[in-house]
């Protein structure tokens, strides 16, 4: 749709931006777990009706898959891989 390719032209220097530095920093990795992490409390905060919350983890699933859109078009698999491996240097 129109809006997807415009949000896709609106976005594509964070995302490379991203994909240049992901394997140092491992943003995206810490993004997923954290949003992983948190996805036991998004039942409770639908029955407390907690729209911040569930606005918050919507937003986080959101940019997760753009950014999986983005990484899993422009790489190989090996890659991409390198993505979600990353270990913290000491």
């Amino acid at each position: 749709s129109a809006d997807l390719k415009q949000l896709e032209e609106a976005t594509i220097s964070v995302c490379k931006s991203l994909v240049e530095k992901n394997p140092r920093t491992g943003n995206l990795g810490s993004l997923i777990k954290v949003f992983l992490s948190r996805t036991k409390e998004l039942k409770i905060s639908a029955e407390c009706q907690n729209h911040l919350f569930i606005w918050q983890a919507h937003n986080a699933l959101f940019i997760i898959c753009c950014l999986l859109k983005v990484f899993i078009s422009q790489m190989s698999e090996e890659e991409l891989q390198l993505h979600f491996t990353y270990e913290e240097k000491i």
